[in-house]
């Protein structure tokens, strides 16, 4: 049995994996259709496990593989780079960083660092993975990513992780639709407040419904949310009040048209910021870390 991964096979999967079919895959890396699906099962057959279905005439990747796929991804890129700094000495620029960003925190934020980045470097490429914080630990812990913004710290246990440092707190406050707000204004009884709310699994989430147990309140949820943006929309229609970090507050409000309420749980989210700087020869790594001081000054 061959027990060596064949860098071809890795990269004919990828051909695959980005453009969604054997045909068009196999026109893109000049290689006949059936050495490609050939090479295609030599991968399945060496890691035991399938990583394409077939959706009508596409090719739909598997659990699996779309696990091989930021693998493959991650190998390239770093090919790539490595090829650059032995023909340069160095790299040309800040290369190729992966940014793992937990689901808390605010994507305004997310896109200030990069904007800030892509104007220091406009030769920086960035791919950025969502996820929950426990999964990109992982994937920083295996060098899926270069480094992670959080709105939680690393658990001590996870030894393996560069050491990360907190970046700032973000208060959180709720905003509303201009006619429910007036409406709230009335009465101030936040018990009688329809709200919209963070997925349970959430930092946030969590902190929201300790807040609540405190105040003895049964808080009226109209509906929960993986998505801040979908959150952000419904508020605007008027359906609840949704809770809202304070940096990005006046973005928001002007983006959907909300308005903030004089309701101020006392929550703050800490935000982290987890890699090691200089990784291999790039300079995109570091370059992220020092500007994402100051993305909530921004």
């Amino acid at each position: 049995m061959n027990t060596q991964l064949n860098y071809h096979h890795l990269r004919y999967f990828l051909a695959v994996a980005t453009s969604g079919g054997i045909t068009q895959a196999a026109a893109a890396i000049h290689v006949s259709s059936p050495t490609l699906s050939t090479q295609l099962k030599e991968l399945e057959t060496f890691v035991g496990k399938p990583l394409f279905w077939r959706e009508n005439r596409r090719m739909r990747l598997t659990e699996d593989g779309r696990l091989l796929l930021r693998y493959a991804e991650r190998i390239f890129a770093t090919g790539d780079e490595m090829v650059e700094v032995i023909k340069r000495g160095k790299t040309a620029g800040p290369g190729t960083v992966f940014l793992g960003v937990s689901d808390g925190v605010p994507k305004l934020l997310v896109a200030r660092l990069l904007d800030c980045a892509c104007q220091k470097a406009p030769g920086l490429q960035c791919v950025v993975r969502e996820g929950l914080p426990q999964e990109l630990w992982a994937a920083l812990g295996s060098h899926q990513v270069d480094l992670v913004i959080a709105n939680e710290a690393p658990p001590p246990a996870l030894v393996n992780l560069p050491t990360g440092r907190r970046i700032g707190r973000m208060k959180v406050v709720f905003a509303a639709s201009q006619d429910l707000a007036k409406a709230f204004q009335k009465n101030l009884d936040p018990a009688q407040l329809p709200m919209l709310a963070p997925a349970r699994e959430s930092v946030l989430r969590r902190e929201l419904e300790q807040w609540w147990a405190a105040q003895e309140i049964k808080p009226v949820i109209r509906a929960e949310f993986d998505d801040a943006a979908a959150m952000f929309e419904l508020a605007a229609r008027g359906i609840g009040a949704a809770p809202i970090h304070e940096p990005v507050l006046k973005d928001i409000c002007k983006r959907y048209g909300l308005v903030a309420l004089p309701l101020k749980p006392k929550i703050e989210d800490e935000l982290f910021v987890v890699g090691e700087k200089l990784r291999y020869a790039g300079e995109g790594v570091s370059l992220l870390i020092e500007l994402a001081d100051g993305i909530l000054k921004a």
